[in-house]
């Protein structure tokens, strides 16, 4: 019985028409070729680039990061707001004192209360209170400020992931058809090998050709089919890791062979790049945080007012009250905490501001990296262009003569190994000029497809 049959059998088949068994499975047949045409699917630069904004690992993590400095900014907003709370509680005691107090407040008392022989007593209390901050010395407007300047830095960390992402993708992709390249090199090197040692064999038979150089061709030919497979190998993985950097966490994808013709720019500003504006507004959180700390100095004040409910069922009465007033506080000696809680805040403000410019010094250098190598690989691009086609016209004038019997197999051997080499060095340089564009761009701060490049 095939599988077919074994399904037609199952009692959850059985109980289904004809009819609609024949439709349920043209519906899974249909899912299954739309699941492998997904899956077949090349994914191009653009696609990646849009996908990964929102689904990577980093634009995710990102996105929590800013809901985290949202919370934080009310947070620090709420510290304006009155404060309403709820109170209760119960108590039983035979403390004069307390016994008084329970009468009072649950308006019991009577004169017939001996105040050396008091009763217990008991009291349920249910208070209300309101607290209005007044004045807090600026500590709760430096922490709404330095919370402002904190989510508006973490805005721009996250567009500054996204540059980031955008260039680990752009890059990824660029190893992706690089190691493409590659295989097809060591594919063309194999064929052509192949076709030299059909040559070399009927050269052998002939008696026109050493054993040994023979060999030399089959060896050769051996290596070129190794070197297939670890350009295979590295294929599969720079795809991997394409499809980890996009934070697909099963599946395979595959990459267009082809990118959009992307430019590098023209100008070197820096100074509106998102890493600097973050800095910026890391050092007035600083700032912020100092001032804060300097209210520990002032007094702090507060009004407040409560309504309190008493009943007792010892004196079965029960009474309302209310207070209200103004609390000033003012710490005048707290063993100099506010003291050094400032010259804290203080060093890590000078922190900051030494952070910000070791960032600008490394943007600058990343800058200039991204323009040498650029520069670098554009000049090995235009020697490559000239040398590929002088070894291919090489090698086939090599292997012309060496068919007819007018050159050695060593001869041959190098101007294979000089053609696939050159071949492989073009597309080395290819890749990494799109790769320093790419880097160039990001040290700009600059999308990787501008719009007028994308399809």
């Amino acid at each position: 019985m095939t599988s077919r049959d074994h399904l037609d059998h199952h009692p959850f088949h059985r109980g289904i028409r004809p009819q609609w068994r024949v439709l349920l499975w043209s519906l899974i047949a249909c899912i299954m070729l739309w699941n492998q045409a997904v899956a077949a699917e090349s994914w191009t630069l653009e696609q990646a680039l849009a996908f990964a904004s929102t689904n990577s690992p980093d634009a995710r993590i990102s996105k929590h990061r800013m809901a985290i400095a949202r919370e934080i900014l009310a947070q620090a907003d709420a510290a304006f707001f009155p404060k309403v709370q709820l109170q209760g509680s119960y108590t039983r005691t035979d403390n004069p004192l307390g016994v008084f107090g329970a009468a009072l407040t649950q308006r019991a008392y009577s004169s017939s209360l001996n105040f050396n022989r008091v009763p217990d007593a008991d009291d349920l209390n249910v208070r209300g209170l309101l607290t209005v901050p007044l004045y807090s010395g600026g500590r709760s407007s430096a922490a709404r400020d330095a919370a402002k300047s904190g989510s508006a830095a973490v805005t721009l960390d996250a567009e500054t992931t996204r540059h980031a992402v955008a260039f680990e993708i752009a890059q990824s992709f660029h190893y992706v058809i690089k190691t493409r390249q590659f295989v097809r090199a060591a594919e063309a090197a194999i064929q052509a090998l192949e076709g030299n040692l059909k040559v070399a064999r009927h050269r052998l038979d002939a008696g026109t050709l050493l054993k040994t150089d023979f060999l030399d061709v089959e060896v050769r030919l051996a290596q070129s089919r190794e070197d297939r497979s670890r350009a295979k190998n590295a294929l599969a993985l720079a795809e991997h890791t394409l499809r980890v950097l996009l934070g697909i966490e099963a599946g395979e994808i595959t990459a267009s062979d082809t990118t959009p013709s992307v430019l590098a720019p023209d100008v070197e500003d820096q100074a509106s790049l998102p890493e600097l504006a973050a800095a910026r507004h890391r050092e007035r959180a600083a700032e912020a945080e100092v001032r804060g700390t300097k209210s520990g100095f002032r007094p702090r004040v507060n009004a407040f007012g409560s309504v309190d409910f008493d009943h007792g069922w010892k004196f079965n009465s029960s009474g309302e009250n209310y207070t209200g007033g103004v609390l000033l506080q003012w710490d005048l000696w707290d063993g100099e905490t506010t003291r050094h809680r400032v010259a804290a805040a203080k060093a890590a403000l000078d922190v900051q501001r030494e952070e910000e410019r070791k960032l600008r010094l490394a943007l600058d250098l990343e800058l200039k990296k991204a323009k040498l190598s650029l520069a670098d690989a554009r000049e090995r691009l235009a020697v490559t262009d000239r040398v590929i086609a002088q070894a291919s016209e090489s090698a086939n004038l090599v292997r012309a003569r060496f068919e007819q019997g007018m050159a050695l197999s060593a001869q041959l051997l190098d101007a294979e190994t000089l053609l696939t080499t050159t071949q492989l060095r073009r597309a080395d340089a290819e890749c990494d000029e799109r790769i320093a564009i790419a880097a160039l761009r990001k040290a700009l701060g600059l999308p990787q497809v501008p719009p007028s490049a994308a399809k």
